[in-house]
């Protein structure tokens, strides 16, 4: 009688505990934990391919995908899940929230259940800053839960050669307009819209509230030929421009190439200079045209 109380006892305690697992990820450092809803895998897809890391480019686009999620609890053969996605900074200092990726108001019959939440790691990294993502996957209809946390960094995207003398920054990218999103290679599109942006632009001496930045842009093809020639396209502000509003504010330079033929590879040179002293930022890179 006693060996069949504790047989009973063990089989509740098994039935309670069903979908309750913690595991880790020894390369990428990231936990996953099931409470009432469990996942037969978890990936990373970085632009599209499936890959191990946990330090991305800035600018990438990073899937988390979820495959076999089971668990839920159904009403009239659907199930009603939910993803909350949150970015801390160290020490707890949230940087993104986003509480309801899905609004599956009208539920799914998936099955197997795949779910996705994509993460565009456009975050500040000039002082090796260090983040987590923690998405949590729930039962809008049930109890059960499921929580995926990874630590990450990010890069400077190596796409952009960026020399500066007394001129700081935030970011420096290439901005795909029409596929909206931060260009991570040298291979781009004429039939798309680019942007070249700088944020965070600072040290530009102030002289009654004022900056007087001057910006050159010269765009030129394999043979020489100049796409782009422009000596400074700040020429109109010759009087300044208020400092506040420039620092805190975006530069984005429209990037064209035109409808001739193709000559690669596209040389790319950018100036940003101080009209009141010495102080400079210059970027380069080649691009390759498709």
């Amino acid at each position: 009688m006693n060996t069949i109380k504790i047989l009973f006892i063990a089989l509740v305690f098994s039935a309670c505990n069903f979908n309750q697992s913690i595991n880790k990820d020894l390369i990428t450092g990231a936990t996953s934990r099931g409470d009432g809803l469990g996942c037969d895998d978890v990936s990373i897809q970085i632009n599209g391919k499936t890959e191990k890391r946990n330090t991305f480019t800035y600018g990438e686009k990073v899937d988390f995908v979820f495959d076999g999620i089971s668990g839920f609890k159904e009403e009239n053969g659907k199930v009603y899940p939910e993803i909350s996605m949150v970015v801390v900074k160290k020490e707890n200092q949230i940087v993104l929230s986003e509480p309801n990726l899905l609004n599956l108001t009208e539920g799914t019959n998936l099955s197997p259940l795949q779910l996705r939440a994509n993460l565009i790691t456009s975050f500040p990294y000039q002082n090796n800053e260090e983040y987590e993502v923690q998405l949590t996957i729930w039962d809008t209809k049930g109890e059960g839960k499921f929580t995926y946390n990874m630590p990450f960094t990010v890069q400077e995207n190596k796409l952009l050669k960026i020399k500066s003398t007394n001129i700081s920054y935030t970011s420096i990218f290439i901005w795909n307009k029409s596929e909206n999103k931060v260009v991570s290679d040298n291979k781009m599109s004429k039939e798309q819209k680019y942007l070249l942006v700088l944020e965070g632009i600072d040290g530009l001496k102030i002289e009654n509230e004022k900056i007087f930045p001057a910006l050159s842009l010269l765009l030129t093809d394999a043979k020489g030929n100049m796409i782009i020639s422009s000596p400074n396209l700040y020429e109109k502000y010759s009087n300044g421009i208020d400092a506040t509003t420039f620092t805190k504010g975006q530069i984005p330079i429209t990037l064209t190439f035109g409808d001739g033929q193709i000559y690669n590879p596209y040389k790319l040179s950018v100036q940003l200079k101080d009209a009141k002293s010495e102080y400079k930022l210059d970027i380069t890179t080649e691009l390759e045209l498709e």
